[in-house]
């Protein structure tokens, strides 16, 4: 449910907008809210455990900064001090503690390597910290970001797949900017354009990674593409279809309702856009989307997130 401040502010933005009553009904059960960030200024770190995008985190001794798996470290793309929001949009979030995002590298563009922590313990004990010594970072040639902080604002959000944004953007494009096209948010929409992501989140972090491309096929379409592969000499391919996309792609269309359910329970945790002042463009000035499953976050477990770039 809106706060009275929100929910006001619908008021008047659908006033302002000439709505048949059943469509306002409808934005009116569907709205939610978002916390939207804004830079504030180039970071000085004066302070300790505030808000910010890239440059250093402020660390507990029990988060060391992440590195992957040959030895170079994620790139620090956010700490959001979640006591600093005017309120937590989702009751699962927590109103107190940090979080800190990392990012590995980002390519291809879905299920990107990551890390999420989460700290709420004694504030004095954060410390500036810098990246490892001795190592580099992934992909430093395109991060070679500026520190900011960030302040947050309350927004208000409307499904960016809902039936009522496709109606918005047919209908009224000037509301469906305001109500769906975000960024730069703690638990906002993410980007339609990119497809369904919170399916592929899912699918990734549910045993069915394999219909990642593959979840609209038929069995005998699977079929037909490993006889294509052992004709061209893909063997290795053809036996990655016939031992994990077929019997995943049978268990998701014998629990399709199921699967289908639970794909919307994931959410965006923290979507950043090509942030000019911070330097970042994700790929063709895209936007980089770190999604959550609600439960999860509610068990306050980080360690099945997923991060999808949705770019052009």
């Amino acid at each position: 449910m809106l706060q009275p401040p929100l929910k006001n502010e619908l008021t008047r933005i659908l006033e302002d907008h000439a709505l048949d009553e059943q469509l306002k009904e409808v934005i009116y059960r569907e709205a939610g809210a978002a916390i939207q960030f804004h830079i504030e200024h180039e970071e000085n770190y004066e302070r300790i455990g505030n808000s910010r995008i890239a440059g250093y985190p402020d660390l507990p001794p029990s988060i060391e900064w992440p590195c992957d798996s040959d030895g170079e470290y994620y790139t620090f793309i956010a700490q959001i001090n979640l006591g600093e929001m005017p309120f937590s949009p989702f009751k699962g979030l927590p109103e107190q503690g940090i979080l800190y995002f990392f990012l590995g590298v980002d390519e291809p563009a879905y299920d990107i390597d990551h890390k999420i922590f989460y700290y709420n313990g004694d504030s004095s004990a954060l410390k500036k910290t810098l990246p490892p010594t001795g190592k580099v970072e992934v992909c430093a040639e395109d991060r070679d970001f500026t520190s900011c902080a960030i302040s947050f604002q309350p927004i208000l959000t409307v499904p960016s797949e809902s039936e009522t944004a496709d109606i918005l953007l047919d209908e009224h494009e000037e509301l469906y900017e305001l109500l769906c096209e975000h960024s730069d948010t703690v638990w906002g929409q993410h980007q339609s354009f990119a497809g369904n992501t919170r399916r592929d989140a899912y699918l990734c972090r549910n045993g069915l990674e394999g219909l990642l491309f593959n979840w609209h096929k038929s069995e005998s379409q699977i079929h037909k593409e490993v006889e294509q592969a052992m004709h061209r000499g893909s063997t290795e391919y053809a036996e990655h279809l016939r031992s994990e996309v077929l019997p995943q792609l049978q268990e998701y269309q014998t629990n399709r309702e199921k699967h289908d359910k639970a794909s919307e329970d994931w959410h965006v945790l923290l979507s950043v856009s090509s942030l000019d002042e911070v330097g970042m463009c994700w790929w063709d000035a895209g936007y980089l989307e770190f999604f959550m499953d609600k439960k999860d976050l509610q068990n306050l477990d980080f360690t099945r997130t997923y991060v999808n770039l949705a770019t052009s």
